[in-house]
C-alpha cells in the first residue's frame, strides 16, 4: 500500500463477503481472537486481520513520521484494492473504530457495515469526559517508569495493562492475556507507537456522525476507564439508525466471552447488512 506495508491475516471461503477487523492502537491484529474469527468463517464470512501501520510487523515508522486516522484508513482502502474487494464489513475496537468511522464518512463505498467496540467519535473533544482519573494517575505511573527491557517484563507490563483496562463483568484470563503478551513481544512489540498521536492529532468527527449512512452496531462498557460511557452514548445519538448496546460491568475489553454473548446480535447485524452499500 505504497509506502506501508501490512502484515495480513486471511482466513474463510474465497468467495465470502469480507468482514475486515481493526485492532485498537499499538496491538497487532491478533489481539482479535478466533472467538470471533472462527464464528466468521463457519457463517461463511472471509475475515481479514492485520498490523496497522508503525505496529507488529507492519512498517514501522519514525517519531517525526506523523500521521493521522486518515492515513490508517487510507491503508485500508489501499488494502481493499489490492485484495480486488469493493467493500467489506468493518469491525473496529477501540482506534480501530475511529478508523472505521473515518472510512464510512470519506469513503463510504468501501463500507458494508460498521461494528464499533469501546470506541470514540472524537479522542480530546471537549465535550465528552476523559479517561477515569484513577487510570490516568497509574497510567502516569507506568510512563515515568518506563518500559521494561527484559523480555520477561515486557509481558508482564502488557498483561497489567489489560488488568487496568479490564471491568468487572469478565474475569480477565492472566494465562490468556500472558500467552497473548508472548506473542506480542515475539511480533515486533514497542511500548508506545505513533497510534495514540493520531487519534489525538485528528478531528473530531462528532459533528460529522449524521454523516455515516451505513449500518451501525454499537457496543459500550458502563466501566471502561479508557473511553468513558459517554462516548459510546455519543455515537449511538449521532449515527443515523445506529443500533447501540450498552454493556454494564464492560470494560476497555472485547473478551471472548463478550463475542459469544453479542454473537448472535452482530451475526444478525452483519447477515441484515450484506446488500447495503454506500
Amino acid at each position: 500500500m505504497g509506502e506501508v506495508d501490512l502484515w495480513v491475516d486471511i482466513d474463510g471461503p474465497d468467495d465470502g463477503d469480507m468482514v475486515v477487523l481493526l485492532a485498537g492502537a499499538d496491538t497487532p491484529g491478533f489481539r482479535w481472537s478466533r472467538a470471533i474469527v472462527d464464528r466468521l468463517i463457519v457463517d461463511g464470512y472471509r475475515v481479514v486481520r492485520f498490523d496497522h501501520r508503525d505496529c507488529g510487523r507492519s512498517t514501522r515508522f519514525g517519531p517525526s513520521d506523523a500521521y493521522l486516522l486518515d492515513d490508517l484508513a487510507a491503508d485500508i482502502v489501499g488494502l481493499l484494492d489490492e485484495l480486488g474487494v469493493g467493500a467489506a464489513h468493518l469491525v473496529g475496537r477501540s482506534m480501530g473504530g475511529m478508523v472505521a468511522q473515518v472510512l464510512a464518512l470519506d469513503h463510504p463505498r468501501r463500507v458494508r457495515s460498521l461494528s464499533l467496540f469501546g470506541t470514540t467519535p472524537g479522542v480530546g473533544d471537549e465535550r465528552l469526559p476523559g479517561p477515569d482519573e484513577d487510570f490516568i494517575e497509574k497510567m502516569t505511573s507506568r510512563l515515568f517508569e518506563g518500559p521494561p527491557r527484559k523480555v520477561e517484563d515486557q509481558v508482564a507490563w502488557i498483561v497489567q495493562l489489560a488488568k487496568l483496562m479490564n471491568g468487572t463483568l469478565y474475569p480477565i484470563d492472566v494465562d490468556a492475556e500472558t500467552a497473548l503478551a508472548v506473542a506480542e513481544v515475539e511480533t515486533g512489540w514497542a511500548a508506545e507507537t505513533g497510534h495514540g498521536v493520531a487519534a489525538f492529532s485528528s478531528k473530531s468527527r462528532l459533528d460529522r456522525l449524521v454523516e455515516i449512512a451505513a449500518p451501525t452496531l454499537i457496543v459500550h462498557g458502563s466501566a471502561d476507564v479508557v473511553l468513558p460511557i459517554e462516548h459510546g452514548q455519543a455515537l449511538a445519538e449521532g449515527i443515523p439508525g445506529a443500533v447501540y448496546i450498552e454493556v454494564d460491568g464492560l470494560g476497555h475489553e472485547v473478551p471472548d466471552g463478550l463475542i459469544a454473548e453479542m454473537w448472535p446480535v452482530l451475526q444478525h447485524h452483519l447477515r441484515s447488512s450484506t446488500d447495503w452499500a454506500g
